[in-house]
């Protein structure tokens, strides 16, 4: 959408719903159709640039939506001269004036302005009359970034002549913005083609939370495997105490109804329940039944006597009309399985709506500032280990509206905030959470501050329920701000005043590292500076190409500060206590770095934190959010602990930073070294801090953008090399991000649940089966039979955990899954190679690459003649070099593609059991023999050998064809049905009642190397065959085989239809033969997955 919808001309758009919106600007954006932003730099900055500088001689007139006669000419100088598309200028042309223009006049917004802002050029926004719609606005100059006056006095022209580096910057960004964006539209748009090309035609619509949780039901397979597992386990009790009364006896007896569904899955599980029984427990008394022990009404002191005398391992205490979901509850008892030191464990909810509709609430990991700064959000329905819930006292009667955070603080008082465990999976859905400040949780608050040493602690409750605490430390340390930078005096004079007149904390030093500054105003400026001498400023020089690692570590190594900071030239102070809210937190010992919430000049979130893993190594969380927003579950207005922190605004304890090592250079000395430094800190053992509390301005990469002369195809070399240094450093912590919830999507928003589970749902945790990851090429033809219907009999089966996937997966998500076999379909075409290559480089799985037709040689009649590049051999090639193994579907394919990879295999077709294990045709249903094709429109040339045979036949026999019929041959055709979904062809086929199938075939070598697939298909029907005689129909089946002679097709139909009593004996032979050696079953699908297997 490049503007709104109907703005210029009135017409609307006939939007469908699977229609995807990007929107040019932001403001265009309809919220009834949300879709990403993605500006369009439509101004080549190179071509468009003050440079060469010439003199400024001219003056120029822009019209075009306005005429010149609504123009009063008298106004304007003498010499002006009209730019205006009657007279089009190449843009090459139009530059050159733009630079020798002392100004330009406009009557109307258009992005000339800008084109002449950015060639140095002042404009002059004028109104005539009556036209008043089209001129420039306050608006306008915003969006260009400046630039635009209102009238031409000497003063004006100079303000609006000192604007333009502004605007070129401002291009300069929204350029760079732009290459990061775009890869998430491509990546979005091709997944639809992918979908489009592989018949998924239907829009998907996201599935609501309630059929995302039932996608999380194991399969009968899995179940049994977890039955058969927890059979040799030492499975831990699980107590379950039910309090208070519910709402109604329906939710009460929702309850009892989801923990006896539960204990389907985890059959070790007791209920207590205090307070008046639910309407139904006839299941108990049943051998296999859940325990449930009904008490009189009680209190905390009646729940820690049920754990006092119980004999569970593990103990949750939920409301009544809480409805447990036994998915959860299995994940739950499977991690304490696995994890036997944990003291207590938290999982996932889920909320319901006043309406029903169902939201989630996916926690982080244990999280000890988000835990403290909103009590309510992580403190909640955990599960507490039978001993740990005793030694520490039990539920305190005093805290009965939080008891469970109160036990949490003594267990953490206790032993620090080891064995606190998180499982990724929803537990529990209840009504919708109220978030208030609650005096008792100031109170625990407060005690444990004073447990841990911090008496002169404050807390404030900021937001309900949201606490901000000052640890009131004593102590004033010295703090060194480090701030690289290269000319930009604009923006360096704006960081340094901002810095001394709105930061209230007085000790600290700043250390500007300068990098080879030559604009004149920024040399004067730095030389004064150094000749103040002044111990608070001091001016550094790195004379070596801009490198932001090195240049911190010099810095770092003159500081004398106790704490550095690290800041971008290009930031400004919003608030004077900033310093003190990031140096509350890093005074702290278990703290090592501290990061800052960033705002955009327009006032929107920049940077809130990173989320490792999201578009690539880390993103910011909550990008272009609005200031006041409170975030997925607060998070954007509270204190809280993040795996990495926005480097722009960074602060770290010296010790630290020497003990780690610094910033590292190298493939990260420019990106990414913000990461990489919050990792090392993290992996020393440091907590990382982000408080929204310090509040500054971030222009992003404003000053980079404006010095950086790397061409665009060096940028994007240098960002991928910096991506897989990280990938290669740090690959599985990316891939596991402590403080953001697996379930939360990685390819999208941050915190926007991920409906997709190929990734992020693992209900055998414990990898008892091989996991394999295939890629189809479609899910309409040959990617059915060669991956999506082995998958699915490999998973019924229980013998592998095969996950299908619609497109190529980032290095996260391959480590997420970390696959032992990666199948990939027919992906050989040049445009995917380079995503295949990203997708596998960083993986240790066994690759597989998959192909059934031998795409050099297509026939000429066929449809898919001319949809394959002419260098396709060469790009096979390519391909197969990425992968361990070749499998093809047949042997004279194999023989054909011999010598493209030492190691190939077949696998021959077999017909899915769910499809093709029951199919039944009748016969004799029309008044004269039915006689019959069905399959694909790609086999035009296939259906011309019969042709005459159709002709020849039309008075004896009832022709039926499915899927594709030549025109030539409608009119001697009985019935015609067109094509089906591939899932409906089965039933489809046999509903054709033939009395005979015929399969003619093309002889050449594409169909040589083809399966015999189109005689398992009619086969499985009963249907008997007359075929071509042609290598894939050769065989063991009984089928009738003819010579492509037009008497050899026409008297082997006669001999069939003459005796249908022995056609049916055929029928039934090859029914029988297809039954017992060319089905999908068990046997079969074993041997298909040794053959994706590393031997």
């Amino acid at each position: 959408m490049l503007n709104r919808e109907g703005v210029i001309g009135g017409n609307t758009m006939d939007a469908a719903p699977g229609d995807i919106f990007v929107y040019h600007r932001a403001e265009f954006v309809d919220p009834a159709r949300p879709g990403e932003v993605l500006t369009l730099p439509m101004v080549d900055p190179d071509t468009f640039s003050p440079e060469p500088a010439e003199e400024r001689t001219l003056t120029l007139l822009y019209l075009n939506r306005v005429p010149k006669s609504a123009i009063d000419f008298q106004t304007l100088p003498a010499d002006v001269q009209v730019l205006s598309p009657d007279v089009p200028l190449p843009l090459d042309a139009l530059a050159p004036l733009f630079r020798r223009a002392r100004v330009l006049y406009t009557f109307e917004s258009s992005t000339t302005c800008r084109l002449a802002a950015m060639c140095g050029c002042p404009v002059v926004a004028l109104t005539a009359p009556g036209y008043d719609r089209y001129a420039c606005t306050p608006q306008t100059r915003a969006d260009v970034g400046g630039g635009i006056v209102w009238d031409d006095s000497p003063r004006s022209l100079a303000k609006a002549h000192a604007e333009t580096p502004a605007v070129r910057c401002q291009h300069l960004q929204a350029e760079d913005r732009f290459w990061t964006r775009l890869q998430a539209f491509t990546s979005t748009t091709q997944e639809v083609m992918r979908k489009k090309a592989s018949g998924e035609n239907t829009p998907k619509v996201a599935p609501s939370m309630q059929l995302w949780l039932e996608r999380r039901m194991p399969t009968a397979a899995q179940s049994a495997i977890v039955a058969q597992a927890l059979q040799t386990a030492t499975c831990p009790m699980l107590g379950v105490i039910v309090v208070g009364q519910a709402h109604s006896p329906d939710a009460a007896a929702a309850t009892l109804a989801s923990l006896q569904r539960a204990h389907g899955l985890y059959p070790y599980l007791r209920l207590d329940w205090l307070g008046k029984p639910p309407p139904m427990h006839t299941a108990v008394g049943s051998a296999t039944a859940l325990q449930i022990h009904f008490h009189a009404e009680g209190s905390y002191p009646d729940v820690n006597r049920i754990v006092q005398n119980g004999d569970c391992d593990w103990v949750i205490v939920v409301d009544a009309g809480s409805e447990f979901i036994a998915p959860g509850m299995l994940a739950a008892a499977l991690e304490l399985i696995a994890t036997p030191h944990t003291r207590a464990l938290c999982a996932d909810e889920m909320m319901r709506g006043g309406t029903g509709e169902l939201s989630a609430l996916l926690r982080p990991d244990f999280n000890l500032d988000l835990l403290l700064s909103m009590p309510s959000g992580l403190s909640r329905h955990w599960l507490f280990r039978r001993d740990a819930f005793l030694d520490t006292g039990g539920f305190d009667p005093a805290f009965a509206d939080a008891p469970e955070f109160d036990l949490l603080l003594r267990l953490i008082d206790a032993g620090g905030i080891e064995g606190l465990g998180h499982v990724h999976e929803p537990l529990l859905i209840l009504p919708l959470q109220e978030v208030r400040t609650r005096d008792s949780e100031l109170e625990l608050l407060h005690r444990h501050l004073r447990n841990r040493g911090y008496d002169r602690a404050s807390i404030e409750a900021h937001l309900p329920g949201c606490y901000r605490i000052d640890y009131g430390h004593q102590p004033t340390p010295g703090v060194s701000i480090i701030i690289p930078s290269r000319n930009q005096f604009g923006l360096l004079n704006r960081c340094i005043e901002s810095l001394l007149e709105k930061t209230r904390y007085a000790n600290y030093e700043v250390l500007i590292v300068d990098n080879g500054s030559t604009d004149s105003d920024a040399c004067s400026w730095l030389d004064g500076i150094t000749a103040m001498d002044t111990p608070q400023l001091r001016v550094m020089r790195y004379a070596q190409p801009f490198d932001y690692a090195a240049m911190v570590n010099l810095a770092a190594q003159s500081a004398r500060g106790e704490y550095l900071l690290l800041l971008d030239n290009d930031t400004a102070i919003l608030r004077d206590d900033w310093l003190d809210a990031m140096l509350n937190h890093a005074q702290r010992p278990e703290v090592g770095i501290v990061g800052a919430k960033l705002l955009n000049p327009d006032g929107t979130v920049q940077h809130a934190g990173s989320v490792l893993g999201l578009h690539g190594p880390a993103a910011p969380a909550f990008a272009g959010g609005k200031i006041d927003a409170p975030g997925y579950m607060y998070r954007l207005q509270v204190d809280q602990n993040y795996s990495a922190v926005s480097g722009s605004c960074l602060m770290i304890r010296r010790s630290v930073f020497d003990e780690i090592g610094g910033l590292d250079g190298g493939p990260l000395r420019n990106a990414y070294n913000d990461a990489d430094l919050c990792l090392k800190a993290g992996q020393a053992g440091y907590l990382i801090v982000w408080t929204p509390h310090a509040l500054l301005l971030h222009e992003g990469g404003a000053s980079q953008v404006r010095e950086d002369r790397t061409n665009i195809e060096t940028k994007a070399r240098l960002r991928i090399e910096a991506q897989d240094a990280m990938y290669v450093k740090w690959l599985p912590v990316l891939a596991n991000d402590p403080a953001y919830n697996r379930n939360l999507s990685l390819n999208g928003p941050a915190f926007q649940v991920e409906t997709d589970t190929t990734f992020n749902w693992n209900p055998l945790p414990w990898r008892p089966l091989p996991v394999a990851l295939a890629l189809p090429a479609d899910r309409f033809g040959c990617g059915h039979y060669r991956i999506l219907q082995p998958a699915t009999a490999m998973n019924a089966f229980g013998i592998a955990d095969v996950r299908v996937g619609d497109r190529y997966c980032t290095p996260v998500e391959m480590e997420r899954l970390a696959p032992d076999v990666v199948v990939l379909q027919r992906q050989m075409l040049k445009s995917q190679l380079e995503p295949q290559k990203r997708m596998l480089r960083f993986s240790r799985s066994f690759k597989v690459a998959e192909l059934d037709d031998y795409l050099p040689n297509v026939p000429m009649k066929s449809a898919h003649k001319g949809q394959l590049p002419s260098d396709v051999l060469k790009t096979m090639r390519d391909a197969l070099k990425l992968v361990d193994r070749f499998v093809v579907s047949t042997a004279p394919l194999a023989e054909a593609l011999d010598g493209l990879h030492p190691d190939i295999r077949i696998i021959e077709n077999r017909l899915p059991l769910p499809w093709w294990g029951a199919v039944k045709a009748q016969r004799r249903q029309g008044r004269r023999p039915r006689v019959g094709w069905g399959g694909g429109a790609g086999h035009r040339g296939d259906l011309e050998l019969i042709a005459d045979v159709v002709r020849e036949l039309a008075d004896e026999v009832e022709w039926v064809f499915l899927g594709m019929c030549p025109d030539k041959l409608r009119p001697y055709v009985h019935e015609f049905y067109p094509g089906v979904a591939i899932e409906d062809y089965p039933a489809r086929l046999a509903g054709l009642n033939l009395d005979l199938a015929l399969a003619p075939l093309e002889d050449n070598l594409f169909n040589r190397c083809k399966s015999n697939l189109r005689l398992l298909e009619y086969g499985a029907c009963g249907y008997p065959i007359v075929c071509s005689d042609v290598t894939p129909y050769r065989g063991e089946l009984p089928v009738t085989r003819v010579k492509p002679r037009f008497r050899d097709w026409v008297e082997a139909v006669r001999m069939h239809t003459h005796d249908l009593d022995a056609a049916a004996r055929a029928g039934d032979a090859l029914r029988d033969a297809v039954r017992r050696d060319w089905m999908l079953d068990e046997s079969h699908a074993t041997f298909w997955l040794s053959q994706w297997l590393p031997d």
